[in-house]
């Protein structure tokens, strides 16, 4: 007696089964398949990605050869393709080779807007930017304001800031120009007993100091 209670209960048990799989399977199905569909569109993704940054690499480095080359135009075709790629690394060292082609072409208002536009771009690194300011800056210092130059390099040439070394030794250039022999002597100085400084800049500094001791 006791086998046949057993055997309605577990009968009862899969006819409930049965129904709750009726009423919530295709849920758990749709779950299923929703869940493998965004695994397959996440590994998709990423392999675009992955397969958009090797282009943009690709096109890049044939960019650089060229440009190294003396194919300017051909270079700056394919920095050109590389800047609208997805790959936002390689697209923004494109602007840089870009502004570089251009400065080599003669062109230095070309080469300054794109340096300016970099330096604008909230949404690129501080340290590109900065460099992006550094060399506009560098490109300006022949005719621009010295002031206004030195100016905008005092954010960067501030203590702790990777770049503050270089925007120093502009910093000194546009004082002489200014006609600030003494700050320009002071600032110079100060670079060459800088141990922190490269050594390369340090032996520049020193010998433009001595340029300017001689011609005091």
């Amino acid at each position: 007696m006791a086998d046949i209670f057993q055997e309605v209960d577990e009968e009862l048990r899969r006819h409930r089964a049965v129904q709750l799989w009726r009423r919530y399977g295709i849920y758990v199905i749709g779950a299923a398949v929703v869940l493998v569909l965004a695994t397959a569109a996440w590994t998709g993704w990423n392999h675009y990605r992955t397969q958009q940054r090797i282009e943009a690499g690709n096109r890049f480095t044939a960019g650089l050869l060229l440009a190294n080359q003396g194919q300017l135009d051909e270079a700056g075709k394919l920095f050109s393709e590389v800047e609208g790629a997805p790959a936002a690394g390689f697209a923004l060292l494109a602007r840089f080779e870009t502004a570089a082609l251009k400065q080599r072409a003669g062109d230095r208002p070309g080469a300054i807007a794109i340096y300016d536009a970099i330096a604008a771009d909230g949404k690129a690194p501080d340290s590109y930017r900065e460099a992006a300011l550094l060399l506009s800056v560098m490109q300006s210092a022949d005719d621009g304001d010295p002031k206004a130059l030195a100016d905008r390099l005092a954010p960067i040439a501030a203590d702790a800031n990777p770049w503050r070394f270089m925007a120093r030794e502009l910093q000194a250039v546009l004082a002489h120009r200014a006609g600030d022999t003494a700050r320009a002597r002071t600032m110079l100085k100060a670079l060459s007993d800088d141990a922190a400084a490269p050594a390369a800049l340090r032996a520049r500094a020193a010998e433009m100091s001595q340029a300017l001791d001689g011609g005091a």
